[in-house]
């Protein structure tokens, strides 16, 4: 019998002009949203392909400086290209780059925070290192985040979804339909779920075409490789956020409360898991595990390898001293190696500390259906601390081999030549593999479910009672 009320409620919500208002007003802002958070994607990957261009030019250049001063066996000069020393400081210093994931207008989420290109030398500092390409928020974004299609479903769409149900029991019986409607061979529980079920499928599908519509407005890089997989995560994760919200509905419902009540209740609900509860871990997080200051922490690399930095600027800025003799390269592969090894325990404690806050959020995401359907956009748009932690690590690796193929060869004594320059280790990101990605995503929308499956089950004996419900 439900498959009645299924087919009549659809009917009804068809011809409901508010509800199709909604749901015209709801479509139109998620192409807006897919469309601002396109735009950043784009300005992103054109600043990385900047970035990139210019790393090729300025190697080129390199290139054939090295083969004309080979030809004239020129005297080496300061910033020589034959100068190991300085081609693994400065000259073929490379830009290690994490590319935007093929869904990436679809949040913002951490790219805002972390570096998406990493300059890669001998050099030890820790801030010299990563630069943004990123461009600048102003105070405003910063505090109320980006408009991309994560913060439309996180903030806006639960709003849509009481719009259209908190009178799902409610405004029959204030209508007086609802003793009539019962009169028919249909339970309450039949009715009510009919009624949500069909305004779900009915705003899911509204959802999903659009946000499919505004991807490729936006210029989402849909033929990717695992491209697919991506928005196939994206629709459960939609789904589940909007089946979560309707479950909400009807366990209100059940309440008996009439249709103002309702709707207060369902606001009262939004306002507590999608603002208060999410400000309140993170407030829990940073208590406990206060972020890293990267000021303090360059800080405190540098009093830990303070002498070491004497005795490298001591090389490095003595006219006495001859930079071009095989004892010095070694002298300052030797005190770059020392302040490394001091500037170690410093790097390793603000990796700890990024890994316990990291763990903490992952533990604390299920106090809040929100925090579990944003984390999980973050991860489907390639924005999440997954994906992040990944890159920083494989450029942890990636200076780790730059260094020692540079620190071999000024060991070595050997200038630096053309064959040299093409077989510097090259940069290249390693995604994870989509299962894994899947598995991570998967477990935010089991989540959701098993959320939408408690009110449902809390909202079951309440909809047993016909008798209270329909008077």
């Amino acid at each position: 019998m439900w498959q009645t009320v299924f087919r009549l409620e659809w009917r009804i919500v068809k011809r409901d002009r508010a509800a199709l208002a909604v749901l015209v007003l709801f479509a139109a802002f998620l192409v807006l949203a897919a469309l601002a958070g396109g735009g950043h994607a784009d300005s992103l990957a054109e600043g990385l392909e900047r970035t990139q261009g210019a790393e090729l030019e300025r190697l080129d250049a390199h290139r054939v400086d090295l083969d004309e001063r080979r030809k004239s066996g020129a005297a080496k000069t300061a910033k020589d290209p034959r100068d190991p020393v300085w081609m693994g400081k400065e000259g073929a210093a490379r830009v290690a780059v994490l590319p935007p994931a093929p869904l990436a207008p679809v949040a913002l989420g951490q790219r805002q925070l972390h570096p998406q290109a990493v300059r890669v030398s001998t050099e030890v500092g820790l801030a010299a290192e990563r630069e943004t390409e990123t461009a600048m928020s102003g105070p405003t974004r910063l505090m109320t985040g980006a408009f991309d299609p994560a913060f439309l479903f996180v903030v806006l769409f639960p709003l849509v979804i009481i719009a259209l149900s908190y009178e799902i029991l409610s405004g029959e019986r204030e209508r007086g339909t609802l003793a009539m409607l019962l009169s028919q061979p249909v339970s309450q529980h039949a009715l009510v779920f009919g009624k949500a079920a069909s305004r779900a499928l009915i705003l899911s599908l509204v959802t999903f075409l659009f946000a499919l519509l505004g991807l490729l407005l936006a210029g989402a890089d849909l033929q990717a490789e695992g491209a697919l997989t991506h928005v196939a995560l994206y629709a459960a994760v939609l789904v589940a956020w909007a089946l979560f919200w309707f479950a909400a509905a009807v366990a209100v419902n059940a309440w008996g409360q009439n249709s103002a009540s309702n709707a207060l209740s369902l606001v009262g609900l939004w306002l507590l898991l999608v603002v208060i509860v999410p400000g309140l871990v993170h407030v829990a997080v940073d208590a406990l595990y206060p972020p890293p200051s990267k000021v303090e922490l360059l800080h405190e690399a540098r009093e830990a390898g303070q002498e070491v930095e004497r005795k490298l600027a001591g090389l490095e800025g003595r006219h006495d001293v001859d930079t071009t003799t095989k004892g010095y390269a070694k002298r300052v592969v030797e005190v770059q190696q020392e302040l490394a090894r001091r500037s170690e325990p410093v790097l390793e404690a603000l990796r700890d500390q990024i890994a316990k806050r990291q763990s903490m959020l992952d533990t604390l995401r299920f106090v809040s259906p929100a925090i579990v359907t944003q984390l999980a956009l973050e991860d489907v748009a390639g924005s999440g601390a997954a994906r992040h932690q990944r890159f920083e690590a494989q450029v942890d690796a990636y200076h780790a081999s730059y260094r020692r193929y540079f620190f071999a060869r000024i060991e070595a004594g050997k200038d630096f030549g053309p064959d040299d320059l093409e077989s510097v280790p090259a940069w290249r990101f390693e995604e994870e593999d989509t299962s894994d990605l899947a598995t991570r995503v998967l477990a935010g929308v089991l989540g959701l479910l098993f959320f939408a499956l408690a009110l449902v089950v809390l909202a079951w004996p309440g909809l047993s009672r016909v008798g209270r419900l329909a008077r």
